[in-house]
């Protein structure tokens, strides 16, 4: 457990508060789960008590365990389904059988059954789309079922898109925390690392790796989820994403130029030429980012680097170069 005293009135005596974070075991759908939890302790009374965001770490962290450990879809990966088809919320869950409101609700974050949550995952295949929808024929009028019926035909999985994000994320795109059950999503990442770029003066990739590892970490540890949902290896120069090198070859838009440096050799500066998106980015995610911007922008690589090696989740995982869980960002050496 850790405790630590805010500057936060209590709101029961106006005394003195700590914000407390722990690991719990908590039940959800009559199973058991390890999570972490944040929450506020008032000093006189002992009364707990949370925010909008320790609420939301708890509820993220249960339910992305649940849903792995039962194979079913995160809404970022049911939307894309429902996209790929080019149908809308109601049709979807008619030819599922759902109630009305059900894909919407899924795809803002419900949580489905296990059954439900695995027929999902099935019409991700087309095949299985062609039958339930031919089964659920009666739901729609003719034209309605034909304009249905060629849209799946039609859809497509973009050989192209499936590479990138392969390129990216590497072969295994489940989520669990190892990348921190965050969205895989090519276009959101590159945003991110150009939205990085643009906001430090003469930044190398040595540096970058590292921001995006605090950024990635801290909107972990605060919300129970990663921004880019990248995994991060431990090598000799502290955390870097894996395939870094991969992906910012990747990201359209970021320059590279090669600097002579006085006392011999050459290091690479890293700029953007054109405009960052940051929608695809949200308030949470950008927070997060300018707040590691604040702590760790103006340092020079080779002192954020010496930082990073303070951190527990690479000293526990550099020996064999290991992949570092996002479970460490509980751990970092922030404060």
């Amino acid at each position: 457990m850790k405790k630590t005293l805010t500057k936060m009135a209590s709101p029961f005596t106006g005394g003195r508060v700590y914000e407390v974070e722990d690991v719990e075991r908590k039940e959800f759908r009559k199973e058991s789960f390890e999570v972490h939890v944040r929450y506020y302790l008032c000093e006189d009374t002992g009364e707990q008590f949370t925010d909008g965001d320790q609420d939301e770490l708890f509820t993220n962290e249960l339910y992305s365990q649940w849903r792995v450990r039962h194979g079913v879809p995160f809404p970022d990966e049911i939307r894309k389904i429902r996209e790929r088809y080019g149908l809308n919320f109601t049709q979807m869950s008619k030819i599922l059988g759902f109630g009305v409101n059900q894909w919407r609700q899924y795809e803002a974050g419900m949580v489905p059954s296990e059954s439900q949550g695995k027929m999902i995952r099935a019409v991700s295949d087309k095949r299985v789309m062609r039958t339930m929808l031919e089964e659920s024929r009666s739901q729609f009028t003719e034209q309605e079922y034909e304009n249905i019926r060629s849209r799946v035909e039609n859809s497509t999985s973009s050989a192209v898109d499936r590479f990138l994000a392969m390129l990216l994320y590497g072969k295994d795109d489940r989520l669990s925390v190892e990348n921190g059950f965050g969205e895989q999503n090519p276009d959101k990442l590159a945003q991110m690392v150009k939205y990085i770029v643009s906001r430090c003066r003469d930044i190398c990739p040595t540096k970058l790796n590292k921001l995006m590892f605090y950024s990635d970490f801290m909107n972990y540890r605060r919300y129970g989820r990663s921004i880019s949902g990248l995994k991060y290896r431990a090598i000799q120069f502290g955390p870097v994403p894996e395939h870094y090198a991969t992906i910012y070859d990747q990201v359209d838009g970021l320059t590279k130029c090669q600097e002579i440096l006085l006392a011999g050799g050459e290091k690479t500066v890293l700029g953007v030429s054109e405009e960052v998106r940051v929608d695809l980015l949200s308030e949470q995610e950008l927070s997060t980012i300018e707040e590691i911007l604040a702590k760790f922008g103006k340092m020079l690589s080779r002192d954020i680097v010496e930082l990073s090696h303070q951190e527990p989740g690479w000293k526990d995982n550099v020996e064999h170069h290991s992949i570092i869980p996002y479970s460490y960002a509980f751990d970092l050496t922030l404060d």
